[in-house]
């Protein structure tokens, strides 16, 4: 598909990364020309130097003609002007980035008044991530598919649990219709067969209906989140306690700035807010924060967010949420257990490239989700089963998958089935996948032929 990105921030490069390995014709318009230059010779893309906002910016990138049209900018208002320009002049799809929370409202959402197809705002996208790890600390991460009936978490396997020396086999007839989808052993990930021996340190990838991945993630340590410090008061801490709001978790926000925590503490009557600087070792210790249940460190610079992630762990922190931005930086921790890794930048491009892909999908299925774990290396899909669809009607085992590919889940007339060899596929059904390949955006890409 001809594609247009206007903006070459995080987003927008990891985005034209993402795009040009899917292989769609993208064009990025950008006005730092150092940037735009740097872009688009590392991925070979045609770019524009200007304002995305510009109606003969627009016209030089061929506008009429586009395909999906998305607008990554810092600012919220040049990427609506843009996209609803770019709409009028005949572009099929918009997508923005908004991230103001004033700009979080009905009409902005539920009746989308300027009729984008996509609006994105990374910070709340994250927000929702961590609410969702503060559900389930045991977790390393969550993910949610088919309206939440499926939940694929992340573990680590302690060496004083009951799951070490269990086979997969074994696994499955104890915990029933939950299923490990993946296993990382020693940084190497791979999708393990029934004789798969599990053993200490290994991170395992389960998928299963939601009570039952519950009682499983239970089962693992009991732990429940009463208390949560918040270090940074930016735009996800605005989020996640809009969102925690009404929780019984007792909540506390750091904030080096004075005038945004001033600005909390009257947004949030109710909310303990301290003025200074949370990644400080005499302010945490003078705040209690190894009290604390979960700290989330949201800070907007990585390194101290990492730094001080790992200072807590060390003083015991049970849960630690940390918010990375710069990918490069998870090459280096990406063997560390000390926290639960959040990337905005990363949640953003995935839930545009999900709508790209649906967009772009094959002629007999409909990619309806996509979400990638494990820094990018599994990807987990939902497929919808359409009419005419050559995988039905034959039982699973009888189906040649490709190396690393399982099939975790069927959806069937709002039922979950987390199926055996011997469960058969049918017109209707959305099954969820995971694989260790890349760039999947058709369902016979997962057959070997």
């Amino acid at each position: 598909m001809k594609i247009i990105v206007v903006g070459g921030g995080k987003v927008g490069t990891a985005l034209c990364r993402s795009l040009v390995a899917e292989n769609h014709d993208v064009v990025l318009i950008e006005q730092d020309e150092s940037v735009l230059n740097h872009i688009t010779k590392r991925y070979d893309i045609i770019g524009i130097a200007g304002n995305g906002a510009n109606f003969k910016v627009l016209e030089q990138a061929d506008v009429e003609h586009c395909d999906i049209f998305i607008s990554m900018t810092e600012h919220d208002e040049v990427n609506m002007v843009s996209a609803v320009l770019a709409k009028r002049m005949g572009a099929k799809e918009t997508i923005v980035r908004v991230r103001n929370p004033e700009y979080s409202n009905s009409y902005f959402k539920e009746k989308n008044i300027l009729g984008f197809s996509l609006v994105v705002n990374p910070e709340l996208l994250a927000a929702r991530y961590i609410a969702n790890i503060i559900d389930f600390p045991n977790a390393l991460s969550v993910e949610h598919f088919a309206n939440g009936r499926v939940a694929l978490m992340e573990f680590k396997i302690k060496s004083d649990s009951n799951l070490c020396q269990m086979n997969i086999s074994q696994f499955r007839k104890r915990f029933g219709n939950i299923i490990v989808c993946a296993i990382e052993r020693a940084g190497r990930l791979q999708i393990p067969s029934g004789s798969f021996i599990l053993e200490a340190n290994d991170k395992i990838f389960v998928t299963g209906n939601r009570l039952e991945v519950v009682l499983f993630h239970n089962q693992v340590r009991p732990r429940v989140i009463k208390s949560l410090m918040i270090i940074g008061a930016g735009k996800i801490a605005y989020y996640l306690l809009n969102i925690l709001k009404n929780s019984k978790i007792d909540l506390k926000v750091v904030e080096v700035k004075r005038e945004r925590a001033e600005f909390f503490s009257q947004e949030f009557p109710d909310l303990y807010v301290v003025h200074g600087d949370g990644t400080a070792k005499d302010i945490l210790l003078e705040e209690s924060a190894v009290n604390y249940d979960a700290v989330a460190t949201l800070t907007g610079v990585d390194e101290e967010n990492i730094i001080t992630s790992m200072f807590l762990n060390n003083l015991g922190v049970q849960k630690n949420i940390t918010k990375v931005n710069r990918t490069s930086l998870l090459d280096i921790i990406d063997n560390q257990d000390f926290a639960s890794i959040v990337t905005p930048k990363g949640i953003a491009v995935d839930t545009i490239m999900h709508f790209v892909r649906g967009r772009y999908n094959a002629q007999f299925s409909s990619l309806e989700a996509l979400h990638h774990v494990a820094n990018g290396q599994i990807e987990t899909l939902q497929f919808q089963i359409t009419e005419g669809n050559k995988m039905t009607g034959k039982p699973l085992s009888q189906l040649q998958f490709k190396k690393d590919v399982l099939i975790a889940a069927i959806l069937r007339q709002g039922r979950a089935i987390f199926p055996t060899g011997e469960d058969v596929l049918q017109a209707g059904d959305q099954i969820v996948v995971t694989t260790l390949l890349q760039n999947i955006t058709e369902i016979y890409d997962l057959i070997a032929r």
